[in-house]
């Protein structure tokens, strides 16, 4: 087999996540931290999460409710770095303030900025999926004719003006078919997260490209890495605890179970971590199980998850560097066969 000649993006995502005992002013200078150490060690891209509202009772929140002005102030700190949203909650702002946020961020970055979009969970009290999904594509259809200044909305021409190929640096998060299919009728790449395995996802991608979607698709892994096996369990330990505390028996890993991807029963300390789509070793460990996550769902890049709440800021930042110069150079993103994700979705139905 012929791997691509190009070679293929690696970023980062983080969640700006914390628990409640780490203060706000800690966890936002955490997230700035990473990013510049992404930044000098080759990282492509960093996205950071947008989340709303504290929540106390909760093992841990996100900090971070406007994106855009936190990656304004990335911007300033780094040098190459592409900053991204990770997501953009659409129903938060009027079409016009995002899209002009969007055009600012692009100028203050030099180019630099792109822009994760998604649904959120609260879209104005709709309560179904169907409904919020709907809701998203009409929510999204508006910001594009914004950005296009279409005629139709008789108003006047944004400012500042999007830069050139604003839109092709939109992405989308979507699992259900109406709006999958949706992008990829309007040429807006696909983004799919860390909370679903590898086998769900791969569906979205492999629906995508069906429809005729010819923009990127990109996936999410949380990943920790450490020179052995043994340090990087062990360092991962109280972190991987707490993320099983919030997201064991929940949302998308209830689904998982309850489809019969994963087991009812948690065996040992490896198995729970596959429960929370955790990849924790060593390089070759963790670059093994990227290659097979790459392979599974057919994605165009893989962003690494590297900090979450309870991993040390030392941890983290040695984690980044393996990832970059041990794991990155091993990532196989085959295009010479047919993505080998159709085989694998058969066998785990």
């Amino acid at each position: 087999m012929t791997a691509t000649t190009e070679r293929p993006k690696f970023g980062l995502m983080d969640q700006g996540w914390a628990a409640a005992e780490t203060s706000d002013a800690e966890t936002i200078k955490a997230s700035l931290d990473t990013i510049r150490v992404a930044d000098q060690l080759g990282f492509d891209s960093a996205w950071i999460g947008e989340h709303h509202q504290r929540r106390d009772d909760a093992a841990f929140y996100g900090r971070i409710p406007a994106s855009e002005l936190f990656l304004a102030y990335a911007a300033a700190l780094t040098e190459r770095i592409s900053l991204g949203t990770g997501v953009r909650i659409l129903s938060t702002t009027p079409a016009l303030r995002t899209a002009e946020e969007m055009s600012l961020l692009s100028l203050l970055s030099n180019g630099r900025a792109e822009f994760g979009v998604g649904l959120g969970s609260g879209q104005h009290g709709l309560k179904s999926r169907e409904e919020k999904a709907a809701e998203f594509r009409r929510l999204l259809d508006e910001l594009l004719a914004v950005l296009r200044d279409d005629p139709a909305l008789k108003s006047p021409p944004l400012s500042p003006a999007p830069p050139a190929g604003l839109i092709q640096r939109i992405w989308a998060a979507a699992r259900d078919e109406p709006t999958i299919d949706h992008l990829a009728e309007t040429g807006i790449n696909l983004v799919v997260g860390q909370a679903e395995l590898g086998q769900v996802q791969a569906k979205y991608v492999r629906r995508y490209r069906e429809q005729g979607g010819t923009g990127k698709t990109r996936g999410v892994r949380l990943v920790f890495v450490a020179p052995t096996h043994d340090q990087a369990i062990e360092r991962s330990r109280a972190a991987a605890d707490l993320y099983y505390k919030l997201m064991g028996g929940n949302g998308y890993h209830k689904e998982a179970v309850e489809k019969g991807y994963l087991s009812a029963e948690i065996a040992s300390r490896e198995d729970m971590l596959l429960h929370i789509n955790f990849m924790v070793g060593t390089p070759d460990e963790v670059a093994d199980q990227l290659n097979s996550y790459i392979a599974l769902t057919g994605v165009d890049q893989v962003d690494a998850m590297a900090q979450i709440p309870r991993l040390l800021p030392a941890d983290v930042h040695e984690s980044l560097r393996l990832l970059q110069t041990e794991v990155r150079p091993q990532l196989i993103y085959d295009r010479a066969v047919p993505p080998p994700y159709v085989e694998a979705i058969a066998a785990a139905s």
